[in-house]
């Protein structure tokens, strides 16, 4: 399997021990379960497991796809990423000259690879060892490494409004829109990502740990429970607007009068994290200050605490709010050692103002993303 990188948030796997350990560990998950070969009848919910890579606390998440081919299946498992919105497969070379599906034209995907555009069907390996197929799904699939000497493996969930948000969607003279492949299948337009239990999804040691009990639940109607916000227009990541944010119960400033700032719906990842250029929490002592990740070296004036959170959050033109803390005490030791790192200019905000919810927001809501409309839905969930 391939390891590339996400959009919004530094690399879980890092070096070539830790993707041998994971590769295996995945590769024996699999091995465990049959071809999917028979289709989903399509039911008014749809479940499918992710596979989750957690170390410390963070995480990221893994999706089994298959392409039908004359000769039997290929298959790849992919990154689950809402700071993306299309879908990137490394074993693009598989598809070429196979039935039911058509090269469109040839583009660099958004990390680098040369690729061929295709359009045709895209099963998704459901919970009971079925496929749920989506037809003429159109994504990039890479026919040779990019700079880096890697293939990008990216099954991008987040929703842009439009999909050709700033060009980002849009291959060079093509005159074709990507978009996430979930956004295809309008049988079944909301996709919920409910993850696994902290104490399973994370070890008590903070060690690597692989675990398939997450979820990707696909509905053919609104489920209930969730606050609906409207996504910001015209951005390249999904993204609703902070209207506030406490910490260690002290209430602050952030974001001030900062224009327009964003918050970013990352699913994966570790804490939160944002800039703050006038400086209303950076620079300031809280009360649980921590070491900041090595990954933060790369931002400007970083303080990186592990103090409780409120965060308020409103959609686009306020049309709803949303409120909800994040308090590590009730969860693994390992995972709570860091909720925030917040840098004048966080390297990660792609040089916009605000802030990323963080994979660690996933660990305490329920995340909807509603590809019928413009809304992502956020709902409280149990840490157990």
């Amino acid at each position: 399997m391939h390891f590339s990188p996400p959009t919004l948030h530094p690399s879980l796997v890092k070096n070539d021990a830790q993707r041998s350990l994971v590769r295996h560990q995945m590769q024996t998950r699999a091995a465990l379960r049959a071809t999917a070969t028979s289709r989903r009848v399509a039911d008014e919910m749809v479940t499918i497991p992710l596979t989750t890579v957690s170390e410390q606390g963070n995480f990221d998440a893994w999706i089994d796809v298959q392409f039908p081919m004359p000769g039997g299946i290929v298959a790849a498992s992919l990154l689950v990423d809402s700071g993306n919105s299309m879908m990137i497969v490394p074993n693009g070379e598989d598809l070429v000259g196979a039935s039911g599906y058509t090269i469109l034209g040839t583009a660099k995907e958004p990390w680098g690879c040369p690729a061929n555009v295709v359009q045709g069907p895209l099963q998704i390996v459901t919970q009971d060892g079925s496929f749920f197929e989506i037809q003429e799904c159109v994504f990039y699939a890479c026919t040779g490494n990019n700079s880096s000497g890697e293939r990008t493996a990216n099954f991008g969930a987040g929703h842009i409004i439009p999909w050709s948000a700033s060009g980002w969607n849009t291959p060079p003279d093509l005159g074709v829109t990507m978009q996430s492949p979930l956004s295809y299948a309008t049988s079944h337009p909301y996709a919920e990502l409910v993850y696994a239990p902290t104490e399973t999804m994370f070890s008590l040691s903070g060690a690597m740990l692989v675990n398939d009990e997450s979820q990707l639940i696909l509905h053919s109607s609104l489920p209930s429970g969730y606050t609906l916000l409207d996504i910001i227009p015209n951005l390249e990541w999904m993204s609703v607007v902070p209207q506030s944010l406490t910490i260690g119960g002290q209430p602050t400033e952030w974001p001030g009068n900062v224009s327009s700032p964003i918050a970013m719906i990352d699913t994966g990842g570790g804490p939160v994290f944002l800039s703050d250029p006038n400086d209303y929490v950076y620079g300031k002592t809280w009360l649980d200050t921590v070491l900041c990740p090595s990954w933060a070296s790369g931002s400007q004036s970083c303080n990186c605490v592990s103090d409780s959170l409120t965060i308020r959050l409103v959609g686009s033109g306020s049309s709803s709010s949303y409120s909800y803390t994040i308090d590590t005490g009730a969860i693994p030791s390992s995972v709570q050692g860091l909720t925030a790192v917040m840098c004048q200019v966080n390297q990660y905000m792609m040089g916009q103002q605000g802030m990323n919810v963080g994979g660690i927001t996933a660990l305490f809501n329920q995340i909807l993303i509603c590809y019928q409309g413009t809304q992502v839905g956020l709902a409280p969930r149990s840490l157990s």
